[in-house]
């Protein structure tokens, strides 16, 4: 089942697709804005290691109030991923991960268009109430096509949306305490 929004549209990942989709995340130009030598505290993660991130459902569609994972596509041309995971949070809220295929997909509406399509349908199909992204306080554009989308930066703990068997594992942020930014969008 394929999401349309105005400018993108987001269909399914397959297994297929996970190196790929790897690939994009870790190793290519746009990495430079969440991971690598600016981020001396976040290791780049091997494939398997992202494997256990980004497990089959996230390509598969068998649990989807888990987490699921979608190809941007600007007509026919892959421009990025996005995915959504919800099995770490209370219930009714969801959190957004999202990166683009190459730095000339960057400022084109892309991302903001695909953010707003996910949250809509998660909203409208799945009952999520509450949508989080946790950037780095460096990625500046990143957080700006965030708030586009209607996200607000907030000062609270982002372990009051954490279950708590994974605020161990997640409550510090990617970047740590004081290098993630949390922004919420509410429905």
């Amino acid at each position: 089942m394929n999401l349309y929004g105005k400018i993108i549209t987001l269909t399914p990942a397959t297994l297929e697709q996970r190196q790929m989709i790897y690939e994009w995340c870790f190793h290519c130009e746009t990495s430079k804005f969440h991971s690598g030598a600016d981020f001396p505290n976040t290791e780049i993660p091997s494939y398997e290691d992202f494997c256990e991130d980004y497990v089959d459902y996230f390509f598969t569609d068998t649990e989807p109030n888990k987490g699921r994972g979608f190809i941007i596509l600007h007509g026919n041309n892959p421009v990025g991923f996005i995915s959504y995971s919800s099995y770490h949070l209370k219930p009714h809220k969801s959190e957004l991960d999202i990166w683009m295929n190459s730095l000339n997909n960057c400022g084109k509406g892309f991302g903001t268009d695909a953010i707003i399509t996910l949250g809509n349908y998660l909203n409208k199909e799945l009952g999520i109430e509450e949508l989080i992204m946790r950037p780095s306080i460096k990625n500046i554009n990143a957080i700006k096509s965030y708030k586009k989308s209607g996200f607000e930066e907030i000062n609270i703990p982002p372990t009051v949306y954490l279950l708590d068997e994974y605020v161990s594992l997640y409550g510090d942020g990617d970047y740590g305490v004081d290098e993630t930014v949390l922004l919420i969008k509410r429905f």
